[in-house]
């Protein structure tokens, strides 16, 4: 056994509730800090939009993970939507996000994941601190095709109480009371009639003219009449001329001459389409000007983003759009109005004029020498104080220019990785050993990336810790050895290479699975020295035990297809499982399993706890049962219904771990718990502000830190939870 050290739990992150509810006997109720394990991003940035009212402050939005603001005194993003909860996950795939022009402490959020569902909007006076929610009366598509495109949601800057919202399905909305009520435009004589994967794209921007005050709307028509202007506050409307019919206006922005810029793709957009065709046009005075970048630097695909330097007029960046040959897409700026344009890269002269610097999240190189510059690339913002800093998201993170004005100069464009805090993997599982130092601290899969073994969570990992390097795959399932900090093992969907696993924390290794089975479970014993695997989608009664030093295979005997198994945490001799409504157990390491004689539910879910040898708590609904002999006997524990439970050290060594519930307790709502007396008492450690979105039924204490709690989501990453000093 390990000669564990604990260490007191330090705040690392500003938001701060009051834990409320029993524990211990009236211990008393402890501040709790959120934040995430870092890992980079991990998920689509869709869009970002920087205040014009405040220098520094710039909001991003993402398709499943909710809304961001950077915080420039620590160098981070900040989850402003976390006061969602499971039931309205569907608001956090944001459409659209509109920072006021004037007022920098307003911001509006437009809310709504998949159509099917009416979205909302959320208004905050407080820079997203606390909202007032509107329901919405038409459906929002924040992880539909088209989520790309530019904003939807507008505030009129000469009037800042006036936002307008273009729907993908419902025509034209309009607020004049900042935000509290919102009337259908009955004049905009348009929806969209454009179709992509089988979803409605509709009014894709809204623009304002800052000369004439006029305001502009980019909506996909298949007749190429896609943009309609008002000059009468929305009171009637005419369509500019067609630019081209098989194009659509995926952005747009003004320069302060009144000149509006656009780019165009013959298709709008993530997910499954590639677009084949495209321009950049500008228009001034009636009439539409044809600036396509023209390098013959090998370009195809798209243009996805537009951005307008406020400092220099003139000045444009632009993004390809499915430009998928390395080094990724490319980005274009002008500083004469799009007469000629210099590229980050040109792959038919062999030029680049970049460096990419991922240091704090160096998996994002992929296995590559050097990181792409990105993908996906549908939203590109220059800073309105900062000529040098350009800000786009990509499929897995955020990125940022540090002296874009250097590009042509001969000197390399620095563009550095610009995600901390900002985490939108969605993840499926992790779980935390009795590490020392060396050690990882954390494993997890998700989906997309796979997984990564975290050797400090507060750090992004880097490329030889990434699970995706060594297998690729989708993963299904996980476990750690609680005794070896060095030891894991992971399944993915691929029936050729199934299972892979880990003896130094990160080198992972294929062990070439005994059938082709696509994912499956699998348990680790509590030293590494073996695990056990249920092989996926099969349909036969096989189970596998591997021994790591010999690289072999065994049979497992007197188990059938279907049965859950688990180590113990202590013992590597010792694995549990349930099967046909009665509990077993093996303690010749996994080859055989009897039966203790006791009846068990097959819908329960198997925890061994560390440091505790025999120690098994099975959960089932609102019933927990636990066992301190192996399974031989159980004692039930009444009044919570707890979706997953997991463990983590305890304040004092040798005392029992602390517990962690994500679930209900008695009448203390959903929410996610702390027992520091063995399950006697629980304390919920989060609140209504706090709610995090889409849970997913996982959670686990650290392995050496009192007080700490990682739990999945779907869209918020791995939620970090600390007691506040």
């Amino acid at each position: 056994m390990k000669n564990r050290k604990f260490i007191a739990a330090a705040m690392s992150a500003a938001m701060l509730l009051a834990a409320t509810g029993c524990e211990g006997g009236g211990t008393k109720a402890e501040q709790y800090t959120w934040s995430n394990v870092a890992i980079g991003g991990g998920g689509y940035v869709t869009g970002m939009v920087y205040s014009e009212a405040e220098e520094n402050l710039v909001y991003a939005r993402t398709d499943i993970g909710g809304a961001y603001r950077w915080v420039e005194a620590e160098q981070r993003w900040v989850a402003i939507t976390d006061h969602l909860g499971s039931d309205q996950w569907n608001l956090i795939g944001i459409e659209s996000i509109a920072a006021d022009p004037v007022d920098a402490k307003r911001v509006y959020v437009l809310g709504g994941t998949y159509m099917g569902k009416n979205g909302a909007v959320l208004a905050s006076e407080d820079y997203g601190k606390t909202w007032t929610q509107v329901d919405m009366p038409f459906e929002c598509g924040g992880n539909c095709s088209g989520r790309g495109v530019g904003e939807r949601m507008m505030v009129n800057p000469k009037n800042n109480s006036e936002i307008y919202i273009g729907t993908r399905n419902a025509g034209l909305y309009k607020s004049t009371d900042f935000g509290k009520s919102w009337n259908q435009v009955t004049s905009f004589p348009v929806k969209g009639d454009y179709f992509q994967e089988n979803n409605s794209v509709g009014i894709m921007w809204v623009e304002f003219d800052p000369v004439s005050g006029d305001v502009y709307v980019g909506v996909a028509e298949k007749n190429g009449k896609c943009i309609y202007r008002s000059a009468d506050g929305g009171a009637s409307w005419e369509a500019l001329p067609v630019f081209r019919q098989e194009l659509y206006p995926l952005q747009a922005d003004f320069d302060a001459d009144g000149t509006l810029y656009l780019t165009y793709s013959d298709n709008c957009g993530p997910n499954m389409a590639n677009c084949s065709d495209a321009a950049v046009a500008k228009y001034k005075d009636g009439t539409f000007t044809d600036i396509t970048p023209n390098l013959n630097d090998g370009r195809y695909g798209g243009f996805g983003g537009v951005s307008v330097d406020r400092q220099n007029p003139g000045t444009v960046v632009v993004s390809t759009l499915f430009y998928w040959a390395d080094p990724g897409d490319n980005i274009y700026r002008t500083t004469d109005g799009g007469k000629s344009w210099t590229g980050m890269h040109n792959v038919a002269k062999g030029e680049k004029n970049y460096v990419m610097d991922v240091s704090r999240a160096d998996w994002l190189t992929w296995g590559r020498d050097e990181a792409k510059l990105g993908w996906w690339i549908t939203d590109i913002n220059i800073n309105p104080f900062n000529s040098d800093e350009v800000m786009y998201g990509t499929g897995a993170t955020i990125y940022t220019t540090q002296n874009m004005t250097a590009l042509g100069s001969g000197n390399p464009v620095t563009v550095a990785f610009d995600a901390y805090g900002l985490e939108e993997t969605a993840v499926f599982e992790m779980a935390s050993p009795n590490y020392e130092e060396g050690e990882p601290q954390l494993y997890s899969i998700m989906g997309d990336l796979t997984g990564f073994a975290h050797e400090d969570v507060t750090v992004g990992p880097d490329d030889a810790h990434y699970m995706g390097s060594a297998s690729g795959g989708a993963a299904v399932d996980l476990d750690i050895a609680c005794e070896n900090g060095n030891c894991a093992v992971y399944t993915i969907k691929d029936k050729n290479k199934p299972v892979w696993y880990t003896a130094d924390g990160g080198t992972w290794v294929n062990a070439k699975a005994p059938e082709k089975a696509e994912g499956g479970s699998v348990t680790m014993a509590a030293d590494g020295s073996s695990f056990i695997w249920t092989p996926g989608n099969t349909g036969n009664s096989n189970i596998y035990l591997y021994n790591v030093e010999k690289q072999k295979w065994y049979y497992v005997k007197g188990l059938g297809y279907g049965a859950k198994i688990t180590a113990d945490r202590v013992n590597p001799k010792k694995f549990y499982a349930a099967y046909n409504g009665q509990f077993y157990s093996s303690s010749d390491g996994g080859v055989n399993f009897e039966k203790t004689g006791q009846l068990v539910s097959d819908s329960i879910t198997i925890h061994t706890v560390p440091e505790r040898e025999g120690h098994i708590w099975l959960a089932s609904g609102s019933l927990l049962m636990v066992s301190e002999d192996g399974g031989k006997s159980f004692a039930s524990i009444k009044g919570n219904d707890f979706k997953a439970i997991g463990f983590g050290a305890p304040k004092k060594e040798g005392d029992y771990p602390v517990i962690y519930a994500m679930g209900e307790s008695g009448e203390q709502g959903d929410g996610i718990y702390r027992s520091t007396d063995k399950g006697k008492t629980w304390l919920r450690i989060n609140d209504e502000q706090h709610l995090f979105g889409n849970l997913t039924p996982s959670i686990s204490g650290d392995g050496n830190v009192y007080g700490r709690v990682y739990f999945a989501t779907n869209g918020r990453g791995i939620v970090m939870g600390d007691i506040a000093e």
